[in-house]
């Protein structure tokens, strides 16, 4: 069984900022992956996928968005729901050319998202612990905590 929580922070929390910049970097990550791709099927028809990029982004010093994000594990989930997308538009071609007449015209490249935006940060069970009905994050997020809503 698989369990999600999402929180909402209130803008007024002394987390909020830090919370929303690591968002923003998760968004940074996000375009410059989505540039990585974009390019290289561009260019020479290529899909590169997850561990690719993931390999890539690590080792490219003149841009630390990989580095930046508060763990390795949500730079890799944020490059994941990347390829998920790709994924889909690979998936909704090949639907197109079966059966063009349920589409309006033929489906479009995942988009970049807009440079003051933020993206989803996606923390998993490696990152965060539950204890005692309230879920730790690591020390990167300097003592944040939430009350579980399904703690058991």
């Amino acid at each position: 069984m698989k369990r999600v929580e999402r929180h909402r922070i209130n803008p007024f929390s002394p987390f909020y900022a830090m919370l929303r910049g690591f968002c923003h970097r998760s968004k940074n990550l996000y375009n410059h992956g989505n540039f990585l791709i974009r390019q290289t099927f561009i260019e020479d028809g290529k899909w590169l996928r997850y561990g690719e990029v993931d390999r890539l982004l690590k080792a490219n010093t003149d841009y630390p968005d990989y580095r930046e994000m508060p763990t390795a594990q949500t730079a890799q989930q944020t490059l994941r729901l990347l390829d998920k997308n790709w994924a889909s538009f690979f998936a909704a071609i090949k639907d197109w050319k079966a059966h063009p007449e349920k589409y309006k015209g033929r489906p479009k490249l995942p988009k970049y998202k807009p440079k003051d935006g933020y993206f989803p940060l996606v923390l998993t069970n490696q990152n965060c612990k539950l204890k005692d009905g309230v879920i730790r994050f690591p020390r990167v997020f300097q003592g944040f905590t939430v009350k579980a809503i399904f703690a058991s």
